[in-house]
Formats: structure tokens, sequence, C-alpha cells
């Protein structure tokens, strides 16, 4: 069977675009929300979803001195595997000295049956800093479709001046019902989420965190921590659209409150 194979090339200086190269099923395009003091790409998988065998790579390159927003312009959905074949996504991105960059993916809905293997790995540079999303929705809720039988093992890596700072993997492996009654896996969740603000002031930015989950996160389980430089914040729910919004409402704090841009998630986030 025919299956995809999609590349993306995307280069970012002085704030905009400067080089673009793509494969089918995968695109982009410029962003314009009214922000002009970051640039912006959405991501789009013209194939609707991802399949058993698709492979998609990603490479992205932020030079120095600039300020981006990478996100996806709807959820990413992991449909049923066929003769057990694995789904393979590779996001490679490099940030150049005193540059921003926030990678900001919409949900990835994991079908029944569905088999993926994702990397992201984000290298930073001297005084450069990244705010790194994934948000995970086990099944088609909205329809009564809870997943049981997946496989999905998902990796996030950061580098900074290419020493690994922080190395995260999750794996579930069919039989997520039992997950689910773990009060140390899933503890009944049907979604989470992981966000990661690497900084090498990031210590001074953890009560200031700390304190707005605190006393505005009240209807999810959420944890926080430091790991070198890199803080944490996990979530779990039953509901992917609550969860959704406790992520957005996190992700506007910290772009607004702690990097001083606008208070908001693009346009396309919400559509």
């Amino acid at each position: 069977m025919q299956r995809a194979n999609g590349t993306l090339d995307i280069s970012f200086f002085k704030n905009e675009i400067s080089s673009l190269h793509y494969t089918t099923p995968l695109r982009a395009f410029s962003n314009d929300d009214g922000n002009y003091d970051i640039a912006a790409a959405a991501i789009v998988n013209t194939s609707g979803g991802v399949v058993s065998g698709d492979t998609h790579k990603v490479n992205i390159t932020v030079n120095n001195n600039c300020k981006v927003m990478i996100f996806s312009q709807s959820a990413e959905k992991i449909y049923k595997s066929l003769n057990n074949n694995e789904a393979n996504i590779t996001n490679v991105v490099k940030v150049g000295e005193n540059s921003w960059l926030e990678w900001l993916p919409q949900e990835t809905i994991l079908f029944e049956n569905s088999r993926l293997k994702r990397n992201l790995k984000i290298y930073l540079s001297k005084n450069s800093e990244s705010l790194v999303g994934e948000i995970v929705v086990l099944g088609r809720l909205a329809k009564g479709e809870f997943t049981n039988n997946v496989f999905f093992k998902d990796s996030i890596s950061i580098y900074k001046n290419s020493k690994i700072q922080w190395l995260d993997i999750v794996l579930l492996n069919d039989e997520l019902n039992n997950a689910r009654k773990s009060i140390t896996r899933l503890s009944g969740a049907n979604c989470f989420f992981t966000i990661v603000l690497s900084s090498e002031n990031v210590e001074k930015y953890e009560q200031i965190i700390y304190k707005f989950i605190k006393y505005n996160i009240l209807d999810a389980t959420i944890s926080l921590t430091i790991i070198h430089d890199n803080l944490v914040i996990r979530a779990l729910s039953k509901e992917p659209l609550l969860l959704r919004k406790i992520f957005a409402k996190i992700w506007i704090f910290i772009r607004s409150d702690i990097k001083k841009l606008p208070p908001s998630m693009p346009k396309l986030w919400w559509v």
C-alpha cells in the first residue's frame, strides 16, 4: 500500500521565514495574527491524518536573534495500523543564540490499534530559550471511542550547547485500561499534556509559575518540577477540552508574564 513520506524544512532569519521546502503531505504557511514581534508558521498535514507506515520528517532552523512560534493547523489523528506497521514522526529544531522558540502543536489523537513512534529534538544555543508542548488524547472521546490497544512511543529531548539536558519517553503499549486504573500511571485520565520551559533563568521563573498554577488551575491533576534548566509541567484529565483550555491558560501566562509577548494563542489554534 502507498505510504506518505513527507518532509518539511524551514529556516527563520530576522524574525521571518528565510527558506521553506516541503514534500507532500506536509506543508507550512506563514501566520500573521497581528503580533509583529514574533514570526509564526503553521504546519499542515494535507492527508488529514497519519496511518501505519507513514513517515514525517520536519527540520526547523531558527537563526540567531529570532523569536519564532511553530504550531499545527489542526489535531494530528493517528489511525488504525495495518499489519502492525508503525508510523514515524521526527521533528528536529535548532535554535540559534539569543533566540526564543515556541513549539505549539495541537492534540495528537490516538485511535484504537494505532501505532506511532515520535521523536522531538530541540537544540538550544547560548542564551536561547524554548517553550515546548505536547497534548495526547486517547481516542475520539467526543464520539465515545476510548482507546485501549495502541503502541505509542513519544520521545522529547532538549540539548543545550550540544549537551543533553532533558530526555523524556512516554511509552503506551496496549491494555491502556490497566494504565487508567493505576494511580501511578494514568489514574483514570483519558488525556495528558507536557509543557517544558527551557531557560538559564528557569529557577527565577519557578515560583511565579507555581503560584499561577496553584491559584488558577483547580480542575486537573498537575505537577511541576525542575530538571537542570528545564521547568517541566505535566497534567492529566478525563476531559480533552478542559485539558486544552488549561494548557492554553498556562501557555499564555508563560509567554506573557515571563517573555512579555502578547497574551494570546494563534487564532488557528482555536479553530
